[in-house]
């Protein structure tokens, strides 16, 4: 004669398995649920721009929002709303919109037509999905790049070593310090981004993903060593202990000036980029360095 614990004990773990399975889709479904509201609250912000429907539009703006435009022009949510500005890119048939959630307060959506393309980065506050940031870029020409290698070694102080920005957490710091050391050198800026990360630029449009675009053991650069270009301006953004958003003005040694919009992630163990945006300043000069300045 079997015994009672041995006659329920099937059944208990039928009802455990059924119980996990439960679980499971209760928190795809809320994953589902927040991607599909950072979607819906795009959508809605772009029918609100086409429309002129300023209240809208200032429901969804973060107060922080900033917008870089096609022309590498910053401007705040302020003088964003005054200016009645609209998106290059907002809704149509012909519009490819890729989602890249990164912790659980940002949602990075890439959204290209054509040689048109958009970064929208969406962070969650107490009252909802805010757009905190947008950078628009139109994809030029590779020759028409002003692009001018010094004749001499630039070494790498700034940004390597110094930024005029203070980190206004641990958080920051960590992530400032962690991208100090990915710009150093190829090897640390494999470890330092992630395997899926796409970079997007005026003169490159939108790259191969690191681990293919870095593969190999790349090709040594002529002339003398110049240093990552430096930092005029940056602020970040902190999302939890583990992400971080990061705006900066960086002018190129022997090229015009660019926005960069990037987000940092904790991962495996280390901060990570995750997404970078490059956002070339056409009204800017061509910067040169004073050897051994």
């Amino acid at each position: 004669m079997k015994s009672p614990s041995s006659t329920f004990r099937p059944q208990r773990l039928l009802c455990a398995a059924v119980l996990m399975a439960g679980l499971t889709a209760l928190t795809s479904a809320s994953a589902r649920a927040a991607d599909n509201s950072v979607l819906a609250a795009d959508k809605s912000l772009m029918a609100a721009f086409e429309k002129g429907d300023r209240a809208a539009v200032n429901k969804f703006l973060d107060a922080d929002f900033t917008w870089v435009d096609p022309d590498g022009i910053m401007v705040t949510r302020e003088d964003a709303l005054a200016l009645k500005m609209k998106p290059m890119i907002g809704q149509g048939k012909d519009i490819q919109v890729r989602e890249n959630k990164v912790g659980d307060q940002v949602d990075w959506l890439h959204v290209n037509s054509g040689d048109k393309l958009a970064g929208r980065v969406w962070v969650k506050r107490a009252s909802g999905w805010k757009l905190l940031h947008t950078t628009e870029i139109v994809k030029h020409p590779p020759q028409d790049e002003i692009l001018v290698r010094p004749a001499y070694a630039i070494p790498c102080t700034n940004p390597c070593q110094i930024v005029p920005f203070r980190p206004a957490d641990q958080v920051q710091a960590a992530v400032l310090a962690a991208w100090q050391e990915q710009i150093t050198s190829r090897e640390q800026l494999i470890r330092h981004t992630d395997d899926e990360q796409v970079m997007v630029t005026t003169y490159l449009g939108e790259t191969l993903p690191r681990k293919v675009r870095l593969a190999g053991p790349g090709q040594p650069s002529s002339g003398p060593p110049v240093g990552s270009p430096p930092v005029l301006w940056m602020r970040m953004w902190t999302f939890g202990p583990d992400t971080v958003v990061m705006l900066a003005c960086q002018p190129s040694y022997g090229g015009k000036a660019y926005w960069s919009s990037r987000v940092f992630h904790f991962q495996h163990g280390l901060w990570q980029m995750m997404e970078s945006y490059h956002n070339t300043i056409q009204a800017s000069g061509v910067m040169t360095e004073v050897q051994g300045k």
